[in-house]
């Protein structure tokens, strides 16, 4: 008869050990699930490389000595929703200036549904479905946006929700 407390004060132990073992975790993991992501900055950015929706093949490769934005996204994130016209802005404004690109990632969704959200809100730069790619830059929760410098190391990592006006601050070295 005397187990069954005994039994009880264990179990109540393990799991009091396990609720504290969580807040720890989560009190240092900091914001999100970006951070590992966050760690590439100041590193030579992971490569891009695959199939383009448009059947092209894709290299990173190919556009060093540009500034390039590499954007994880899928049509079902609401930041990724949110974040698009600023990428198109960002786009027109890269074009204009000739050495700024923007390469998407596709996160988790349908090349069909890609397509049809690329028509009908705009954006013509490169898409690729590679999703070695999201693991090599460690992300974790889209929309994740990185800026690789013209030397190929990633100089700015924004974790939801880019800001045309950042990334330029940044190429214009204004930041």
């Amino acid at each position: 008869m005397d187990s069954q407390p005994k039994t009880a004060r264990i179990a109540a132990s393990i799991v009091g050990v396990i609720v504290v073992s969580l807040i720890g975790l989560l009190a240092f993991a900091g914001p999100g699930g970006g951070s590992e992501a966050g760690a590439l900055v100041g590193n030579r950015a992971p490569r891009v490389a695959g199939t383009t929706l448009d059947g092209d093949q894709f290299d990173i490769d190919d556009w060093r000595g540009s500034w390039v934005v590499v954007n994880f996204f899928a049509t079902t994130c609401p930041g990724c929703i949110q974040e698009h016209p600023e990428l198109v802005k960002l786009s027109e404004w890269g074009q204009d200036r000739g050495d700024v690109h923007i390469v998407a990632v596709v996160f988790n969704d349908s090349a069909e549904a890609v397509a049809q959200f690329f028509e009908l809100r705009g954006g013509d730069w490169p898409i690729i479905d590679e999703p070695s790619v999201a693991v090599d830059y460690s992300v974790a929760q889209i929309p994740e946006t990185f800026l690789v410098s013209p030397s190929g190391q990633v100089v700015l990592y924004v974790e939801g929700e880019v800001k045309s006006e950042s990334v330029i601050d940044v190429i214009e070295g204004r930041r």
